[in-house]
């Protein structure tokens, strides 16, 4: 009997020890959603700004803590201004079509310029000397993500931007072979009467 009771006494203890375990691992999972969901929301912002969806003076109220307020600062600083320069007339001209290039990561420093304002205006003033190694180890975990799915976004968009680009100056390489083909066939026709 107190055999039996031993046992179901670790039985119990193994059974605690599991749901702590679970408890942790929980936790875990709910920190690496926080930082997915805060990167996430870094670069949908961003990107958001760069459309022009929205202003930068809705920036303070996407982001609820000084610490996220201040990593979005630090994120906007760290991406590349302009990374897909116009390598392609963006406007159609005679009968080719012209390609635009995409504004979704294309960050101008007018841009980044009005981010650093609304930023430091909402941000209080004993907060504004802060270093990105001051911020918590979850906001720092978050701005590497964010870092990271902007950076790929904008190599996927620069591959896209460039393959319409191809795709629009082999266009215009085959209607001009056409036409000195056509020409040179009119010639020939001519030369023949």
């Amino acid at each position: 009997m107190a055999e039996n009771a031993e046992q179901i006494l670790d039985a119990a203890a193994d059974e605690t020890a599991l749901t702590e375990d679970e408890v942790y691992v929980r936790s875990e999972e709910e920190q690496q959603k926080f930082e997915s969901d805060f990167a996430i929301k870094m670069v949908d912002t961003l990107v958001a700004i760069n459309e022009q969806q929205i202003s930068s003076y809705e920036i303070p109220d996407r982001f609820f803590t000084t610490d996220e307020l201040s990593c979005f600062g630090f994120f906007s600083n760290s991406v590349p201004i302009n990374p897909l320069p116009a390598v392609y007339p963006e406007n159609g001209f005679l009968i080719f079509r012209g390609v635009p290039v995409p504004k979704s990561v294309n960050l101008t420093a007018s841009i980044l310029e009005e981010i650093r304002h609304i930023i430091k205006s909402s941000v209080p003033e004993d907060v504004q000397g802060l270093q990105l190694s001051d911020l918590s180890s979850e906001t720092i975990n978050a701005y590497q993500i964010a870092t990271r799915i902007y950076n790929d976004r904008v190599e996927k968009i620069q591959l896209s931007y460039l393959a319409n680009v191809k795709s629009a100056k082999a266009q215009v390489m085959e209607i001009s072979a056409a036409v000195v083909c056509g020409f040179v066939i009119i010639l020939t026709l001519v030369s023949l009467a």
